[in-house]
């Protein structure tokens, strides 16, 4: 599993500085928002075989927090085994691997509703950050780059602020994340962000 992890980042820490031109396992292409020609962060697109066939339309966004580190955090979805995946996951400096399109249904939320309609990997994007937000807050970098990210898709897709919500606002009691502390400053600089 380290394998790769070593020929990517070296001997940098999980959520050091990547290389400028890391040598990525696999078949990927650096990608932009189409706000911008090019993204502050580096961001990687791979394909996870953990999404469903069926397209789904993007309506909501549920955050995440993954409790593990950003790079063993790709590898776990990248392991079909795993049956874990989100649309992003974002590393503490802002780095993020983009792990399928906007409308591919991804396997995030698991058990889930939101003001009566369940199911939220059938019509939310999945947005996780690594770590555990109760234990080592967001960085503000891991912050700007989900707004970087967030910001094209929610005027494409006309998601509003009122469908930003968080794991445990859509399977309370069986989840608790993000923090409600990191909730409140993200959605506040996401709003900024929209206006």
């Amino acid at each position: 599993m380290w394998t790769w992890i070593k020929k990517v980042f070296g001997s940098k820490s999980a959520t050091g500085p990547a290389p400028a031109s890391p040598s990525w396992p696999y078949a990927s292409t650096t990608v932009s928002t189409s706000a911008k020609s090019t993204p502050n962060y580096d961001e990687r697109r791979v394909s996870t075989p953990n999404k469903s066939q069926s397209p789904i339309t993007p309506q909501a966004i549920v955050l995440h927090h993954s409790s593990g580190s950003y790079l063993g955090g790709v590898d776990w979805i990248m392991n079909p085994q795993s049956k874990v995946s989100y649309h992003v996951l974002i590393a503490r400096d802002g780095r993020r691997t983009v792990f399928g399109d906007d409308t591919a249904r991804m396997w995030h939320a698991g058990k889930s509703s939101w003001l009566g309609r369940p199911d939220l990997n059938s019509w939310s994007l999945g947005v996780s950050w690594e770590g555990n937000t109760y234990d080592d807050p967001l960085e503000d970098a891991a912050m700007d780059s989900a707004i970087e990210y967030l910001v094209p898709r929610m005027k494409q897709w006309g998601i509003p602020m009122t469908r930003v919500l968080t794991h445990g606002d859509v399977a309370p009691g069986r989840k608790n994340d993000i923090s409600p502390a990191d909730a409140a400053r993200f959605k506040s600089k996401l709003k900024a962000a929209l206006n």
